[in-house]
């Protein structure tokens, strides 16, 4: 009987899957994990050891369930082709029903191809740039329009995301689901007291990769505005990344070194204290890049409003803003008036339970997985 054949002659309703999942450098793979293993599914996650950041989770703990493979490329450059044989034999080895590779780039080649070797199928999912930037290349858009046209399905995790795969995936073959939150993970009520006590009680946070498509520079115009009214308020960012030194020379032009903390990469295990502690969420203002990313939500789990530029209305915590001015103002209204940013707080948590919890997403992507298998199915009778 073939791996194929094994997951369809399933117990139950839902099944039994192995699923190999091929992650990067975010923490989706986490929780989709943390979804499937509850739902009594293997998985074995394959991950590239340079990639064992304090912010990944996989590296502090692995679920009950699953089984993590740290990769160690060959020394080879680009640093992408020293991956390729090791992480395919892992990929191969781990003998999968199904191979879910996060990101459309390279490691879901090497996921693509592993799949096609194992006669099993590859459903990919789409998260930020390689869905909005990578399409425009004319080298790197042509690469990857190649895999995604033989990809099974195509997992996008925005709504928006869909306009940007029209003429790359056929219709059929992408869905939207959700990003997954662990909300028991990021949740209010988190002592935050060393924080607070060293930073005082006006904390804006910035918790992202150190890069211009955040505009950093829009944050720290915005919270220069603010000390006028709050100078005691102090803004933590926490990330790297090759805007630093930017960020750091902006710093000290606009006087502001004692209020400017930069903390570098903090552990994910960390960051809901830091977001506990923090009044507001202020990053994205970029029109060609509207966030809701999974840093975003976090923040809103945690109770934490954000201020951000995004193209849907109707996210509870967060509000909408573009420049400077009026980014300013809302961080201003956040910082005096508490009433306001524990009601946002409050609706932003909800928003994220309501919309993102790991059950529901997760229950999603098995029925996406189940589709694709049906369709393998069917093709060899």
């Amino acid at each position: 009987m073939t791996p194929l054949t094994r997951v369809l002659c399933h117990k139950g309703e839902s099944g039994f899957m192995r699923v190999c999942i091929v992650e990067e450098i975010a923490n989706c793979a986490y929780h989709l994990t943390t979804g499937l293993t509850r739902k009594g599914h293997d998985v074995v996650v394959i991950l590239d050891v340079k990639r064992r950041l304090n912010r990944l989770l996989f590296t502090h703990s692995v679920q009950e369930g699953a089984e993590v493979k740290w990769i160690r490329p060959w020394p080879m450059r680009p640093r992408a082709l020293g991956l390729i044989i090791p992480m395919l034999l892992a990929i191969i080895r781990s003998r999968p029903h199904l191979v879910h590779a996060q990101y459309l780039w390279s490691q879901y080649f090497i996921g693509f191809i592993a799949a096609k070797l194992l006669g099993v199928p590859i459903v990919a999912t789409g998260h930020g740039w390689e869905v909005l930037e990578v399409p425009k290349s004319q080298f790197r858009g042509r690469i990857q329009r190649w895999f995604l046209k033989r990809t099974d399905m195509v997992i996008l995790t925005a709504d928006y995301y869909q306009k940007h795969m029209e003429g790359l995936v056929a219709p059929e073959n992408r869905v939207y689901i959700p990003r997954m939150i662990d909300t028991d993970t990021f949740r209010s009520g988190i002592d935050a007291e060393d924080l607070i006590s060293k930073y005082g009680n006006r904390i804006v946070t910035f918790i992202a990769r150190l890069h211009k498509i955040k505009t950093p520079e829009k944050t720290l115009q915005a919270f220069r505005i603010a000390l006028d009214e709050f100078p005691d308020a102090n803004l933590l960012i926490l990330g790297i990344g090759e805007e630093e030194k930017n960020m750091r020379k902006m710093v000290e032009e606009l006087g502001m070194v004692g209020n400017v903390h930069f903390l570098g990469e903090v552990s994910n295990t960390e960051i809901p204290k830091y977001l506990n502690a923090s009044k507001v969420e202020v990053r994205g203002f970029n029109p060609d890049t509207p966030e809701l990313g999974i840093s975003h939500l976090e923040a809103l789990a945690c109770e934490t409003p954000i201020l951000t530029y995004n193209d849907y209305a109707d996210v509870g915590g967060m509000i909408i803003c573009l420049e400077v001015p009026e980014i300013a103002d809302n961080l201003k209204h956040i910082l005096r008036d508490e009433d306001f940013q524990k009601r946002l707080g409050k609706e932003g948590r909800k928003y994220v339970i309501d919309n993102f919890g790991i059950d529901a997403a997760t229950d999603m992507t098995i029925r996406t997985y189940h589709t694709v298998l049906s369709r393998r199915k069917k093709r060899a009778r």
